[in-house]
């Protein structure tokens, strides 16, 4: 976009944003003068608008509640049922974790999955430690079987990068490389096939999902299980394309397919998912929350409008998709 780099934007305190809003007061008081009460409210709505989208602890409710509440990788396969990973899919620190030399770290996770609370079981799955984004149980309980073990048969990693201002190579950003990781280590406790989506590049070689896959390589992933689509440039285009070769495969979409994702991207990737007949089990990578804002987020301060523009990005884009149809 001219002057944006997102639509979210236009509501965040950015120079772009108020510079426009600077234009939209001048031009009101030339053509409209009299109007002042009328102006000092809509000013006062906007400052408003403008503190509290700088607000870190203001911005954190929104996050809370797209994200749901915090769940590691590990912890949320442990609540699926899925078992440990084979000695072959290991990566080094879980060897180490099974040969006993990280037993303080265990000792950690087994105190944050206590802190989740009395577990609501499904069978042999505890729903209270799946992934939960905006607390929506139904969806995501949705593709769960409904007695028995999951068997995962695929796992499918949506990117997130851009494509450089000079050069041919696009490039994974912070998201996408939690994405990748978090999937690398869903698989490693699933097996399957590993699904790798993003373009972006100037040629399928250069694409994201061809730099995720040659990083999945150097992880221990076989060429022989990742499946990647080279060609999408949306989160839409990513999910539609992995549903298509798991057609293409003889695979049903619909059954036993994990989503990994960022948190905060989550809710908008399940709605996608849905609309092109894929039902996946949602497991969330990185979350954006803060889990005990202190007395300074209740401060504004620059870096926060940048979570924001975040946050409304995913709740702009669950609405586009649904006037489109998408989701």
């Amino acid at each position: 976009m001219i002057l944006l780099g997102d639509e979210s934007e236009l509501l965040l305190p950015m120079p772009a944003s108020l510079v426009l809003v600077w234009l939209v007061f001048v031009i009101w008081k030339r053509l409209w003068p009299n109007a002042r009460k009328l102006r000092f409210a809509a000013g006062s709505l906007v400052a408003m608008l403008f503190y509290a989208l700088s607000t870190p602890a203001v911005i954190n409710l929104g996050v809370r509640w797209l994200e749901g509440p915090t769940r590691t990788v590990a912890h949320q396969l442990d609540a699926l049922g899925v078992p440990p990973a084979p000695v072959e899919r290991q990566s080094i620190s879980e060897r180490l974790a099974a040969a006993g030399q990280s037993a303080g770290r265990l000792g950690e996770g087994a105190v944050a999955r206590a802190d989740m609370g009395a577990p609501v079981m499904r069978g042999n799955i505890d729903v209270g430690g799946m992934c939960m984004p905006a607390g929506d149980v139904a969806t995501v309980t949705h593709a769960l079987p409904a007695s028995g073990p999951l068997r995962p048969k695929a796992v499918i990693v949506p990117s997130s990068g851009d494509s450089p201002p000079n050069g041919k190579q696009a490039r994974l950003d912070q998201d996408g490389y939690h994405r990748l990781r978090a999937g690398i280590e869903v698989w490693r406790r699933t097996g399957g096939l590993l699904f790798l989506m993003g373009g972006v590049g100037s040629a399928p070689e250069y694409a994201l999902s061809t730099d995720m896959r040659r990083m999945a390589l150097d992880m221990g992933v076989p060429a022989s299980a990742i499946r990647t689509v080279s060609h999408s440039r949306t989160t839409w285009e990513d999910i539609n394309g992995a549903a298509r070769i798991m057609r293409e495969e003889g695979m049903d979409p619909a059954r036993e397919v994990l989503l990994v994702t960022s948190a905060l991207h989550m809710q908008r990737s399940l709605a996608v998912a849905h609309s092109v007949g894929i039902e996946p089990v949602p497991l969330c990578s990185d979350y954006e929350q803060l889990d005990a804002p202190s007395l300074e987020t209740w401060f504004p301060n620059n870096g926060a409008p940048w979570k924001a523009r975040a946050m409304l990005h995913e709740l702009i884009g669950v609405w586009y998709y649904r006037l489109r149809g998408r989701a």
